[in-house]
């Protein structure tokens, strides 16, 4: 294995790519990648290789390229490899939707037409192991019920049901408890015929919560069920939005009853929604209780909600209207918007911090005019805001990074944030100073590598923000790094791209891993940029390149039947 072929390897499952870029979308995944995974098999690493994707899978920005490398070592003629992997599915694929994209690979991308019965052993397994009953613990919450709850959940992703799922892997759950059992039929079977399993068999082992739980989500599904019933259904479980019809959802007292117990990633997502009901109103019960979760900072944290994610919500909110359904309009709460700017400073202050980043970083926002656009993949937040959020989000990991502006020749300014007493940026005055700050379309992106020559007597790395980039771009900024380098040394270097164009102009070398660019960014580009500024991937790399060494297994056929 060369060198570069390590290297190609971390890059995949770590950006879904051969090389260190990033973006919000799924990629379209060539052949090229199956050959680098089969060729770390043929050359007797394909068991540590089966490891290094178990940790990978808790590292990796999507999940996509591990439910991939998964499939291919799975699927190898190696049967070591085959049964290793198939041993991790249960720790890699922790949700149906998982599951079901690891099977889509199977079925799609490596040509698997029919279910070998390794692979249906290993399906089945994932069923009847992975939520197995808990002696110790009859209500333990990663038990049964949580199956009740994922196949209610998870009903249909990526071309597959459960039910299709079970008739193709036909588990045997002759040893798995009364509960399982009760699942699994009613999937297949459906609620009457798993009922009556249950009374034939008389187990008193069985939980008849499961039973209560699966009746009531086939209640509501219904036609014509009342509504109060519907909202003790939904109050009584705890239901998510997912469990609940669709046609359920335009009414005011079923969303009244989801609120309370919404998770609060859903709940940013349809603040507007359940203002327009009338349930987000001033100095009513569903206002009070959003804006006390809003401002928890213990709720915050446990949802572990990236301020992006926060910034994001708060400008969908302001603007009273769905973009992608502008009949959706809504009167803005002003409690609501204050609520959302807190929870956007309190986990901007308290969830950033960082000790591993390195003092010395430069943060760069070209200021053009057309960072007044808005970023791909997020309608809702323009260029400028979204370049301003993400340097107030790497200053508060570093308290001692700089932010500059610049465009034309002579036109770099240090952006400076206001700060109060309690360590909270002003965002609406640094927004203000970018605004202030714009200038014609021409640029000169050698003026951040000169302000830093001038002004910092050390530099560990430089962040570049703009909002597009062409191919002269590419050759500039390519250009004054590398000049830049000769005196500094090979510094950590990210482009941060807002438009999709990115892609085609990539800055970073493919050889070089200390440069990454990043087009389009959200909640998972912000932590990226972070860990590769801090270099908590130099372990998982250092593994990579492990697999470099020859190992001497040979290839051992697998039984197809």
């Amino acid at each position: 294995m060369e060198d570069s072929d390590s290297v190609l390897l971390w890059r995949f499952f770590r950006f879904g790519r051969d090389r260190s870029l990033y973006t919000p979308h799924e990629k379209t995944l060539q052949d090229s990648y199956e050959r680098l995974i089969l060729s770390v098999i043929q050359r007797g690493n394909g068991e540590q290789l089966v490891k290094l994707i178990e940790t990978a899978c808790k590292k990796s920005c999507k999940f996509y390229p591990i439910a991939y490398g998964l499939a291919v070592c799975a699927r190898s003629t190696n049967q070591r490899v085959s049964q290793k992997a198939y041993n991790a599915l249960q720790t890699v694929c922790r949700t149906p939707e998982q599951l079901f994209m690891f099977l889509k690979y199977c079925q799609e991308s490596l040509k698997l037409k029919s279910w070998p019965r390794r692979h249906r052993k290993a399906i089945a397994k994932w069923y009847t192991e992975k939520y197995k009953t808990n002696p110790n613990d009859p209500n333990d919450p990663n038990g049964p019920m949580l199956l009740a709850q994922h196949i209610t959940k998870y009903r249909r992703r990526h071309g597959f049901s459960h039910k299709k799922v079970l008739k193709s892997c036909h588990p045997k759950s002759s040893g798995s408890s009364a509960d399982i059992k009760y699942i699994l039929c009613y999937v297949v079977k459906g609620l009457t015929k798993a009922n009556q399993m249950i009374l034939n068999g008389n187990d008193k082992t069985f939980n008849n919560k499961i039973r209560e739980f699966i009746t009531d989500y086939e209640t509501i599904k219904k036609q014509n069920v009342p509504e109060d019933d519907v909202t003790t259904i939904i109050r009584k479980w705890r239901l998510t939005w997912e469990q609940v019809p669709n046609r359920l959802l335009k009414s005011e007292k079923v969303l009244a009853a989801l609120l309370p117990f919404m998770p609060l990633t859903a709940l940013l997502r349809h603040l507007g929604k359940l203002t327009s009901f009338g349930l987000l109103q001033p100095c009513s019960e569903g206002e009070e209780s959003t804006c006390s979760r809003l401002e928890n900072e213990d709720i915050l944290r446990q949802a572990n909600l990236h301020p992006i994610q926060i910034l994001s919500s708060l400008n969908g909110y302001f603007k009273g209207r769905r973009l992608r359904n502008p009949q959706l309009r809504w009167s803005v709460n002003d409690n609501i918007v204050q609520s959302l700017t807190k929870a956007y400073m309190k986990q901007l202050t308290c969830s950033c911090q960082n000790p591993r980043l390195p003092p010395n970083i430069l943060v760069a926002i070209n200021i053009r005019r057309s960072m007044g656009s808005h970023v791909a993949g997020k309608p809702v937040m323009n260029c400028k805001q979204t370049a301003t959020a993400l340097a107030m989000t790497l200053k508060s990991c570093q308290s001692r990074t700089q932010i500059v502006t610049f465009c034309n020749r002579h036109t770099v300014e240090k952006l400076q944030f206001q700060i109060s007493e309690g360590g909270i940026h002003d965002i609406e005055e640094a927004l203000e100073n970018v605004t202030a700050r714009m200038e014609n379309d021409l640029t000169d992106f050698n003026e951040p590598f000169r302000y830093a020559n001038q002004n910092m007597g050390s530099v560990d790395a430089i962040i570049l923000m703009t909002d597009c980039l062409t191919w002269r771009d590419q050759s500039d900024i390519r250009d004054a790094y590398r000049n830049f380098k000769q005196r500094y040394g090979d510094i950590s270097f990210v482009t941060v791209g807002f438009h999709n164009n990115g892609e085609d102009f990539p800055v970073a070398e493919r050889q070089n891993p200390k440069m990454l660019d990043v087009i389009g960014p959200d909640a998972e580009a912000i932590d990226l940029i972070v860990s590769f500024l801090s270099d908590q991937d130099q372990q998982i790399r250092e593994s990579f390149a492990g697999l470099e060494i020859y190992a001497g297994a040979t290839e051992e056929d697998m039984d197809q039947d």
